[in-house]
């Protein structure tokens, strides 16, 4: 069975990119364009690894994680935190406070993506 990764953004293009970069890993991809559609699939769908933006519509991705994070099931999930923001030591830190595995900025490297993405999930 495949792992299954949902991708929070609320640009299209960058799910797209997203899709496009984690086709060769076998992993099934969901997609949320808002904090409350991230957080509604998650409860839905069994998830392996969250990737999400930090500037969401509505409830931010900080505050995402933080929800998906207080289901038991989701203690120890795996998050890769992206931003188009930039690595300020303030977003890095409510990034690690939040629960993120990983930060990426904007623009992101697809190799690099993808290496987060099979160590995280031993694939």
């Amino acid at each position: 069975m495949p792992k299954i990764i949902l991708a929070a953004d609320d640009h299209r293009h960058i799910l797209k990119v997203v899709e496009f970069c984690l086709a060769k890993t076998g992993c099934s991809v969901e997609t949320a364009t808002s904090g409350e559609e991230a957080l509604a699939k998650a409860m839905r769908t069994r998830i392996d690894l969250l990737l999400i933006d930090v500037n969401l519509p509505g409830i931010n991705g900080f505050e995402t994680i933080r929800a998906i994070r207080q289901q038991p099931a989701y203690a120890k999930l795996p998050v890769i935190v992206l931003t188009g923001g930039g690595l300020d030591e303030c977003n890095a830190a409510a990034a690690r406070q939040a629960g993120a595995s990983v930060f990426l900025t904007k623009p992101f490297s697809r190799r690099r993506l993808s290496r987060h993405v099979k160590e995280l999930l031993a694939l």
